[in-house]
């Protein structure tokens, strides 16, 4: 599952960075349809992330904490 979970992660952001890279160069007009599939690929990889299980380590600081770096 996490790999197919990566995969998409992957796709949806590919979709945002490259949609977001032609609005700034001008190869595209950010419309409201356009900007909206941005939004969505964002709002996917939101949703895939939460679906990833998190490690507690002896700790019991979760392991992807990065409040300590």
């Amino acid at each position: 599952m996490t790999s197919n979970v990566f995969h998409d992660i992957r796709n949806n952001l590919a979709v945002a960075i490259s949609s977001i890279e032609a609005f700034r160069e001008g190869i595209l007009e950010p419309s409201p349809a356009r900007l909206g599939v941005v939004l969505h690929a964002l709002n996917e990889i939101d949703v895939l992330l939460r679906k990833i299980p998190r490690e507690v380590p002896a700790s019991g600081a979760p392991a992807n904490d990065l409040a300590e770096h």
